[in-house]
């Protein structure tokens, strides 16, 4: 195989592994639940989501802090909020401090995402380790036959 074929593989290669990525991130950023403002300024309340007590993350969709009120089939009613929902490098997840099911209403609209949806998201957002990975996947067969010329034949004449 002649180093242009090779080099032109390798490409298909970063693009495939870029593609993948990208679909991967798009999954994360838009995985979720959204729930619409459920409080109305007159105090009627709209849809509620039913918490089914896996670790999960609230995140605002205006970029404000949401404050969402839990109501537990069986345990003490909570306002849970989404106030440092994600530092630089984590995720910090909301345990359930009941046992069953919780119904929950917010001040604002949110994306709610529990157990896995929780994981990919902070793994492909907030994983340095993850995403450098990737970029190398991506990138070092390109580099081993851009570079350092592995698909070569020399020919003696």
């Amino acid at each position: 195989m002649n180093r242009t074929t090779l080099l032109g593989i390798t490409i298909g290669w970063a693009v495939l592994v870029g593609l993948i990525a990208a679909v991967l991130l798009g999954m994360a950023m838009f995985s979720g639940t959204s729930l619409a403002k459920s409080t109305t300024a007159s105090g009627s309340s709209g849809p509620a989501h039913t918490w089914d007590g896996e670790p999960m993350m609230i995140t605002s969709s205006d970029k404000k802090t949401a404050v969402c009120h839990v109501v537990p089939e069986r345990g003490e009613a909570r306002d849970v909020t989404s106030y440092r929902a994600e530092s630089r490098y984590q995720v910090n997840r909301i345990t359930p401090w009941f046992s069953g099911s919780a119904k929950m209403t917010c001040t604002t609209p949110v994306r709610i995402r529990t157990g896995s949806q929780v994981t990919v998201y902070e793994l492909a957002t907030k994983n340095r380790i993850a995403q450098l990975g990737v970029a190398v996947v991506a990138v070092a067969p390109f580099l081993a036959v851009g570079v350092f010329g592995l698909g070569t034949r020399k020919t003696h004449a």
